[in-house]
């Protein structure tokens, strides 16, 4: 078990963070606990909050069709200039 635990924690990596951004964690951390009923670390909160905004993404995507390959900065920029030039 030991050895199990020693490998494991080798393979994690640290990262710095905010006081601010650690206590909004932990905030996600206890909501995330109080539904799961299980323990939640640090890794399975970001994990989650990756998931989450992919998995809105994607929602979005499928909802309104929003234009893959396309630059839409550009566009945005082409249609106020139409709407300056047309008023």
């Amino acid at each position: 078990m030991l050895k199990y635990l020693v490998e494991k924690v080798e393979n994690m990596e640290s990262i710095k963070i905010k006081p601010e951004t650690k206590k909004k964690l932990t905030e996600i951390a206890g909501m995330l606990e109080k539904k799961t009923g299980k323990r939640v670390s640090y890794d399975d909160v970001i994990n989650y909050l990756i998931e989450k905004r992919f998995k809105d993404r994607k929602t979005a995507e499928k909802l309104f069709g929003i234009a893959k390959g396309v630059n839409l900065y550009e566009e945005l920029l082409n249609g106020r200039k139409e709407d300056e030039n047309g008023s």
